[in-house]
Parts: C-alpha cells; structure tokens; sequence
C-alpha cells in the first residue's frame, strides 16, 4: 500500500498535502478538478483518495461513490455542515476531516486505515509465540501447542 490520489482545486493546499505525505514515505498523484482527479483514478490504481468536495468540473460528492468503489476516500472539505458530513459518508468516504485542519491530523487517519507507506517494512518481528507488526500496531500471539490427555 502507498499510493494516494489528492484531488484539490487550491493549488496550495495539494502541494502542501503532497509534499507532507511524501516526507513521511507516501507516492502521491495530484488533481486539481473532478474531471482530472477522475481520469487519473480510471487510469491509475490508488490505495487511498484525499478528495474535496468543492471542485470544478464534477464536484466531489459525485466522486465518492465511485472512488469508494475501488479504494478508500477520506474528505478533506470546508464544508462543516451535518448534512454534507452524512451524505458522503453514507455514500462510501471512510472518513470527514474538515478545513482548515492540521496536517498532523492526517498521518492518524491513515493509520487508522492500515495504510503504511511502501518503505516501511511489513516483515513482523518474532520473539517466541508472540508477532508482532509494528507499522500497523498489531501484535497476535500463535496458539500453544495443546496437549490432551
């Protein structure tokens, strides 16, 4: 996993999120409409879209549904209203972060997704009965040998 689509109008805003991302080991694309951010997504597989809902072209409410088909969406909107928060989560987005948010925020959601970015090692590390997967925080304990008399 480590690939993630940002469909952003404001220029700014998606260079600072790509920029971020790709500090901490993330292959991002970027669109700057619907129309774009819609081609690239027929054209490319992604792990993960940061989508807004308020872009040119096809707004990103139409988006959700198809997008949430082939991968998760988290919103990223400055739209705070109950109303817009329900209808793209019913619609399929994982997840609702309003503007303006900290990009420090971010970095917990997709942990929250099990998304880890390609170079973090998947190898789980073993002492004993005990695995444990540290990029998704995951320790499981394999089942003791049970001897029956």
């Amino acid at each position: 996993m480590g690939k993630i689509l940002i469909v952003e109008d404001d220029a700014s805003n998606n260079q600072m999120l790509k920029e971020y991302l790709e500090s901490h080991g993330y292959a991002c694309d970027q669109a700057y409409s619907g129309s774009e951010g819609k081609l690239l997504f027929s054209m490319e597989q992604y792990d993960l879209v940061l989508l807004d809902l308020m872009l040119p072209g096809i707004p990103g409410e139409e988006l959700v549904t198809l997008f949430s088909q082939k991968a998760p969406v988290i919103v990223l909107s400055a739209k705070s209203g109950l109303d817009s928060k329900v209808e793209v989560l019913s619609a399929g987005a994982e997840d609702y972060l309003c503007k303006p948010f900290e990009l420090q925020e971010l970095l917990p959601l997709l942990d929250i997704q099990g998304f880890i970015p390609p170079q973090v090692s998947m190898v789980p590390a073993q002492a004993g009965q005990l695995i444990c997967q540290l990029p998704i925080r995951r320790v499981k304990r394999q089942p003791a040998h049970v001897l029956q008399r």
